[in-house]
């Protein structure tokens, strides 16, 4: 796992060499590599997995001397890939492999990859970049470009120790709305995002854009089902072990998080069969209870026979982690668990340099409580009976239940899961983006969904597209980078989200219990009776910590002059919106008051670096 930072373009006047060095080393700080070739620079910063020697830092030459690579991830079957074709390898390295496979075959030799990445390769020959980023969007690729040249970053941190970078507020709606910026957009002018699953190629201050992998062209038509329950749940057993042993592989200390859910313990107790000798488990618990799984962890850990780990934390760590927080995702972001990833990726980098995650088990296998309010709008007498008692709700309605009903609220029917995401959220809705935003330059249009899917399926998929990639990776690679821990997820290997949207829902879901057949196989690992609580998410009591701790930054960030200064939102309404929250106990809208403190802190930062 690495960061990874290039320049086409001419010499120009930069920063000096040593903060070049550190604007990415919190994402390899075992070694700091730098090569110019032709009109190319590249650096490199290595957390060295696979190969720890010198033969495995970069950039990385070709034998022939034709191509220049910068590498960041891990291919699974680097080895198999390695045998197969013949690759007349130095080193034990995954991102060897990688430059020949592409010096061999060029741009297919991306369909051949199981794993996580973000590629750079320079071709001296012609002048070319070819950029390209793995299927699902797990390890992140920015870029821009302007009269200076072409840049790319793994972060966009990366891009402003190279070239001055200018905020917009075109997708504000999309941020206000979902608490992220969807597809290849950001909150910089010119500054995009390589898509999961896409490759760009670079010559003459061209740029292309090219798609090996589209998760909705896959499943464009309604996959045929031959086989039975038991034979898919063997299936899917097999396809379990297999994305999980593959992600074992490592020459430095591994292990896993463990909350105690669903989907990190079925990833852990996997592992730990695989393992065979004790696997390191992580939790972390906090001192509200109701935010507390660490004692599920616990039990689950000694059912599995892992070296568990576990460490309390207070209100005090995740304030002070909080200081940080714009810090590690470089532009507004909503996600406010990016608070306890961080905590337990500190703790567990203490032990592991890589960890496994079980991050994607609820998309894949209805696990989220939205996709039961996609069916019931879905329903024209259900949501009509909603609509007509929303009114009455709004006006003598307890906070739980004005939350609830906001689902009933009007909404373009094309942007039904942007809707549904939210309001389960908390964000805000498509008529209150319109009335709280100065400039309303709409809604980015909600990514394509397979026509044959119902309502909950299509729920899913939208995060699939959206939600995964642009919120849910986000957090886990910011928040474990940010300490040089590597996290895998095994969940989201391809063959698998394939297989779980192939299934049919009543495999996934069984009248009120979700993720059904993922816990059928859990179940054979783990006993049931460990499992029989409330869904509980990875989560902080944002709520309590706006009205406490965090008011002052609520305060300093959304007084009258300084969102009247921006200008980018009315402040008359982020006043109401105060009141109603401060004053009048409307808690459910604490997610639309973080929203907008996070947005006009990052507006005075990026002011005073002008």
């Amino acid at each position: 796992m690495c960061g990874i930072l290039g320049h086409i373009g001419r010499e120009a006047e930069r920063p000096g060499a040593q903060e070049i060095q550190s604007v990415l080393q919190h994402r390899g700080p075992d070694n700091f590599g730098f090569s110019r070739v032709g009109n190319c620079s590249f650096w490199h910063y290595r957390l060295s997995i696979l190969d720890t020697s010198e033969l495995g830092n970069q950039p990385l030459k070709s034998p022939c001397g034709q191509y220049t690579m910068v590498f960041n991830g891990e291919i699974y079957n680097y080895r198999k890939l390695r045998k197969d074709h013949a690759l007349p390898c130095v080193s034990n390295s995954d991102s060897e492999v990688v430059l020949l496979l592409y010096q061999k075959m060029g741009v297919k030799m991306l369909s051949l990859l199981q794993g996580m990445f973000s590629i750079a390769i320079w071709n001296k020959n012609n002048e070319s970049l070819f950029l390209a980023r793995d299927r699902m969007g797990i390890k992140p690729l920015f870029y821009t470009q302007n009269p200076n040249g072409f840049f790319f970053s793994s972060e966009i941190k990366g891009l402003k120790a190279l070239t001055p970078l200018v905020p917009s507020n075109k997708y504000l709606g999309d941020y206000l709305s979902l608490g992220f910026v969807p597809e290849t957009n950001t909150f910089y002018n010119g500054v995009y995002k390589v898509r999961p699953g896409q490759y760009i190629q670079i010559e003459n201050q061209q740029v292309s854009h090219h798609d090996y992998y589209v998760l909705h062209d896959v499943f464009h038509k309604k996959p045929a089902l031959s086989k039975s329950y038991g034979q898919a749940k063997n299936q899917l057993r097999k396809l379990l072990y297999q994305g999980v042993e593959e992600r074992l592989i490592s020459d430095v200390p591994l292990g896993c998080f463990l909350s105690g859910g669903i989907d990190s313990s079925l990833v852990a107790s996997i592992a730990q069969n695989i393992h065979g000798s004790p696997l390191k488990t992580f939790s972390i618990g906090f001192e509200e209870n109701m935010f507390n799984e660490s004692v599920f962890a616990d039990h689950v850990a000694q059912h599995i026979g892992s070296d568990h780990y576990n460490k309390m934390f207070d209100q005090g760590h995740l304030i002070d982690i909080f200081s940080n927080y714009l810090a590690l995702v470089d532009q507004p972001f909503g996600d406010t668990s990016l608070l306890p990833t961080s905590l337990v990726s500190q703790f567990a980098r203490e032990h592991v340099t890589v960890a496994l995650s079980g991050d994607g088990g609820d998309e894949g296998f209805m696990g989220y409580g939205m996709y039961t309010w996609a069916q019931r709008l879905s329903n024209p007498y259900l949501a009509m009976a909603g609509r007509i008692a929303k009114p009455v709700v709004d006006a003598f309605g307890a906070s739980r239940y004005k939350r609830a009903f906001g689902l009933f609220g009007p909404h373009d029917k094309e942007q039904r899961q942007r809707h549904i995401f939210s309001q389960e959220q908390y964000l805000f809705s498509e008529v209150e983006v319109a009335n709280l935003v100065v400039e309303n330059k709409g809604l980015s249009p909600c990514p394509p969904l397979p026509s044959w899917m119902i309502a909950q399926e299509k729920q899913a998929f939208f995060d699939y597209s959206w939600y995964l990639p642009d919120d849910l990776l986000v957090k886990v690679d910011r928040a474990s980078m940010a300490s040089s821990l590597e996290v895998r997820v095994p969940l989201l290997d391809h063959r698998i989200v394939e297989f779980a949207i192939g299934l049919p829902l009543s495999w996934k879901k069984r009248k009120s219990v979700t993720k059904y057949i993922l816990k059928d196989i859990l179940f054979d690992h783990v006993p049931e009776g460990l499992f029989n609580r409330p869904k509980q998410g990875f989560s902080v009591p944002l709520a309590q910590y706006i009205k406490g701790p965090l008011r002052p930054w609520v305060e300093q960030y959304l007084k009258d002059d300084v969102v009247r200064n921006h200008g980018w939102v009315f402040p008359s309404l982020v006043e109401q919106y105060k009141r109603r929250f401060f004053e009048r106990g409307e808690e459910y809208l604490y997610h639309r008051i973080f929203l907008l403190a996070m947005l006009h802190q990052w507006l005075e930062k990026e002011k005073q670096r002008t």
